[in-house]
């Protein structure tokens, strides 16, 4: 019985692994080299979670599961491949976050999976909340770290700019809204005003995790700027 229940997940978590590499160790090979602003996008979170979003989206229709694990394998396999690639290149950074950072992997990494496989596979709420996760993170750790915790303008209006395109991107290629449903006003109506809403959920309640929370972890020292006296 447990067996029959593992099997299934063990294709997305395999591609999930492979994802999160890639992503992990890519970013800590290009990190030394970005410049700001862009530099921010590299030492945050909310890239990280969308490939854990990508790999949920993968997952069959059935594999709920199977994407909420294929979303923890991403977002641990990220912080490990981050880690193992500055050490064996001997890229200078700080050691003293890695359990702080599995913490949130294992806290974000699940939550990323399912809403990509709910934006891909799911209807109604579900659908909804999923579709509404790409974008509300990058808003809110724009909001949260960058402009409260951070004060840096620049970086947020990149992230602010990446949300909106996300909003609309992932919209567009919402199953529902390629139906004849969207072509009357009252589905639209709704359909905007549900993702919307969600959107602001995500946006508001990340924004305090990104923002009061985070500063009081690690303070000014994570956010990938300068952020001055």
């Amino acid at each position: 019985m447990y067996i029959s229940r593992v099997r299934p997940c063990l294709g997305p978590v395999a591609a999930g692994v492979v994802i999160g590499v890639a992503i992990g160790g890519t970013t800590a090979v290009v990190q030394p080299w970005v410049t700001q602003p862009w530099s921010a996008l590299v030492n945050s979170s909310s890239p990280w979670l969308l490939g854990g979003f990508v790999a949920g989206a993968l997952s069959a229709r059935r594999r709920r599961r199977a994407a909420v694990a294929a979303g923890l394998a991403v977002c641990l396999a990220e912080v490990a491949a981050y880690y193992v690639t500055t050490m064996l290149g001997q890229i200078p950074v700080t050691h003293s976050y890695i359990a702080f950072w599995v913490a949130c992997a294992v806290s974000g990494g699940p939550v990323s999976g399912w809403a990509g496989w709910a934006w891909r596979r799911g209807t109604g709420r579900g659908g909804a909340v999923g579709q509404a996760f790409p974008a509300g993170t990058f808003i809110a750790e724009g909001i949260g770290a960058y402009w409260l915790r951070l004060h840096y303008r620049p970086a947020v209006e990149i992230f602010l700019g990446i949300g909106v395109l996300l909003f609309a991107l992932v919209a567009w290629r919402t199953t529902a809204w390629r139906t004849t449903a969207w072509r009357t006003t009252a589905w639209r109506t709704t359909a905007w005003r549900t993702a919307a809403w969600w959107t602001a959920i995500f946006v508001v309640g990340g924004a305090l995790v990104y923002g009061p929370l985070l500063n009081a972890v690690v303070g000014i020292k994570s956010g990938g700027i300068n952020p001055g006296p």
